[in-house]
């Protein structure tokens, strides 16, 4: 599991999705306005898309310079993937239909504010080099979910809960920085009870085993955390 990112990191990550979402403003505000009028629409002239196409290669340097290099590997591949995918589509404009060029890289800009976004969801409050900081975000996050059922979570008692709410200095365990990750991605979409339910149904994207039965296994570590992407999705997070 990649370590949490830091704070500079994630107002880092915080600024390119405010840049990804104001070029993204932009564009849709001129071609709007290329659209408007019913008689007399404006065309999209070429002038027009090769502007486009260097303010999107100047999104994708910024994209590029900007994503943390802490972020886990499969998020940087998706991006790097979706910035080559998209600046290709403007390299091959086609001058007979350039807005399919313009609407190509819009949609791979978004699959890149999502992944971005996903990063951000799914670092818990605090720091996870210490099992306080991450029970506290957790009992934050969840407000009215019992110890007892924290405890269900976690794979330990009442009573070690309190200590590790307390104690300063002691390492998180692999299991409470990934319940952590998971509460993190789920909570805004879910309440905190429904949050609990999740990590005890049966999911056919973990092989028909529920989240709680292979939150030990390091095989299924990115198969939850997918799924709780997924699951947020579903409830318009």
């Amino acid at each position: 599991m990649p370590d949490l990112l830091s704070k500079p990191e994630r107002e880092q990550l915080e600024r390119l999705e405010t840049s990804i979402e104001q070029w993204q403003a932009q564009i849709q505000e001129e071609l709007a306005f290329n659209a408007e009028g019913d008689e007399n629409p404006q065309p999209v002239d070429l002038a027009y898309t090769e502007r486009f196409r260097e303010t999107a290669q100047r999104l994708s340097s910024q994209v590029h310079k900007e994503t943390p290099p802490d972020l886990h590997p499969e998020a940087l591949a998706e991006i790097r993937g979706h910035l080559i995918d998209g600046l290709e589509a403007i390299n091959q404009l086609d001058e007979e239909r350039p807005l399919d060029s313009v609407d190509a890289f819009l949609v791979h800009a978004e699959a890149v504010r999502h992944i971005v976004r996903d990063a951000l969801d799914g670092q818990p409050n605090g720091t996870e080099s210490e099992a306080r900081d991450l029970i506290q975000s957790i009992t934050e996050q969840l407000p009215g979910v019992t110890k007892k059922e924290l405890g269900d979570l976690l794979g330990i008692g009442e009573r070690q809960i309190q200590r590790l709410a307390k104690e300063e200095g002691r390492t998180p365990s692999r299991r409470l920085r990934l319940v952590a990750r998971l509460i993190a991605l789920l909570w805004r979409a879910w309440t905190p009870q429904g949050v609990v339910a999740w990590f005890f149904r049966e999911r056919v994207d973990l092989e028909g085993k529920a989240p709680i039965d292979v939150i030990d296994d390091p095989e299924f570590e990115r198969d939850l955390m997918r799924a709780a992407i997924r699951g947020r999705a579903q409830h318009g997070s």
